[in-house]
């Protein structure tokens, strides 16, 4: 059985964060997610692009910022695998439910965007 202070004291040693990251890294993440939030918004304004694909990169940039949020502000990134992967089903339900709802008011825009 290992004393608590040998376990202590590899957890404190050199190069390991200590399971957190810095005040640097946080700032940089909140820069990351704010112009992520730019382009998605700018993406809804740009005419001509086909829904499939605006919808498809609507989603990719949200999933961005899940693993974004997730791994850094509720600090998952530094649990084990078994609890990421506890977010990765709702995840996927959350999309199954958004692409469901489009599909069943028969439209990839919930919102008109303007034309042209």
């Amino acid at each position: 059985m290992a004393e608590p202070h040998a376990v202590a004291a590899a957890h404190s040693a050199p190069g390991h964060e200590g399971g957190q990251a810095t005040i640097a890294t946080y700032v940089r993440i909140a820069v990351v997610l704010t112009v992520v939030t730019a382009i998605e918004v700018a993406t809804l304004y740009i005419p001509g692009i086909p829904s499939h694909l605006l919808v498809s990169g609507l989603l990719i940039m949200s999933v961005l910022k899940f693993v974004l949020v997730v791994g850094y502000y509720m600090h998952l990134r530094y649990d084990h695998a078994i609890l990421k992967a506890l977010f990765v089903g709702p995840l996927l339900i959350a999309i199954g439910i958004i692409l469901a709802l489009m599909a069943l008011f028969g439209a990839y825009l919930l919102l008109p965007r303007p034309t042209l």
